[in-house]
């Protein structure tokens, strides 16, 4: 099969026609990929930034966590009637849970210590054939295409159960720092949930795309324009939490100062620095700061729910495997927002 691998860390990638197609062992699903988004993490696992995460794959490894495509084949044990040959279906990136540690037990399979995260430790989805678990695998409605579905399997996922760590009730406030790939999807589902939303951006460009989204927005704040604090003291409401969807520190800078008394912080970027944290403000009002990952089958299936049924949009910049180069060189660009996408299937 053709796939896009990493042969050396730091090293572009190499677009390989011959890599053979994996064969789906017991419990495994064997998904033939249509599209695959581009992670802000493909960048970090290119550099080998997450090496600690102990790879099992020996290089060379197959990038992408953001699958989307068809049941291919099924392995020994999965119920063939649920998972059906040609069924459309998107994963989240961890598979070959182990079932029996104290994540697993309690339900929370993301974090199970012995899980296969692909794109990461594992073979991932640029490439035309990849391996998933069923417990990870979602069924996807014909109304979502694949390549607006591939970025809410990493971006979409991970904004939503930010948006869930909240823990907040229709009518408050939530303030969602970056607006980019993962910013752009938590506006949308912040409105659904019926939350007054500030849209808070160093860059014009994701602003501008927040603002042409059919969920309006309560306010939108370029803080290299505008200081922060002065916009939010015309607020006519309180910022009750916030999240961070974005690597920039003085977002998290922000994030505090702004969130009202007891209010919540979730983290969300993942910067190269250390994440400075006030003592300050955390203490003398009360703050709870969280972090959060991805989210649960339960929780994609219902935020996959709530894109079909209220028409949400995510936008999308499409590339073949062949240009990879310019995707990556477009993503640094600073009126560049949305998520980038590789088209992986000739057809659909």
């Amino acid at each position: 099969m053709r796939g896009l691998q990493i042969v050396h860390w730091g090293e572009p990638y190499v677009l390989n026609t011959s890599i053979p197609v994996p064969s789906p062992a017991k419990g495994q699903l064997l998904i033939k990929i249509a599209s695959a988004g581009y992670c802000h993490t493909e960048t970090l696992v290119l550099n080998g930034d997450f090496a600690r995460l102990a790879l099992r794959d020996p290089l060379p490894q197959i990038p992408s966590h953001e699958p989307t495509g068809w049941v291919a084949a099924v392995g020994e044990g999965v119920d063939g009637e649920k998972w059906k040959v040609g069924m459309r279906v998107g994963c989240l990136n961890y598979r070959d849970m182990c079932g029996s540690c104290k994540e697993c037990k309690a339900g929370d399979l993301k974090f199970c210590t012995h899980a296969n995260l692909a794109g990461v430790t594992a073979d991932g989805a640029f490439a035309e054939y990849m391996l998933a678990s069923p417990q990870s695998t979602i069924p996807l409605p014909a109304s979502i295409s694949f390549d607006n579905a591939a970025p809410l399997f990493c971006a979409g996922a991970t904004v939503y159960c930010g948006l869930l760590r909240c823990a907040l009730s229709p009518g408050q406030a939530v303030a969602i720092l970056g607006c980019g790939a993962l910013g752009h999807l938590g506006v949308q589902f912040a409105k659904v949930m019926g939350l007054r939303v500030v849209a808070i951006d160093s860059r014009q460009a994701p602003l501008d795309l927040c603002a042409t989204l059919s969920h309006p927005l309560d306010k939108c704040i370029n803080s290299s324009l505008t200081p922060v604090n002065d916009a939010l003291a015309k607020l006519p409401f309180e910022v009750d939490a916030a999240v961070v969807a974005t690597d920039a520190i003085p977002a998290y800078r922000y994030a505090l100062e702004l969130t009202r008394k007891h209010g919540t912080v979730v983290v969300l970027g993942q910067p190269k620095e250390d994440i400075p944290v006030p003592y300050f403000q955390l203490i003398m009002r009360d703050l709870t700061i969280k972090g959060s990952v991805l989210s649960s089958p339960e929780d994609c299936q219902d935020m996959i729910n709530m894109f079909a049924e209220h028409n949400l949009e995510v936008r999308t910049h499409v590339y073949k495997m062949e240009e990879i180069s310019k995707l990556i060189e477009d993503t640094h660009k600073p009126e560049m927002s949305g998520k980038m996408v590789v088209r992986i299937a000739e057809e659909f």
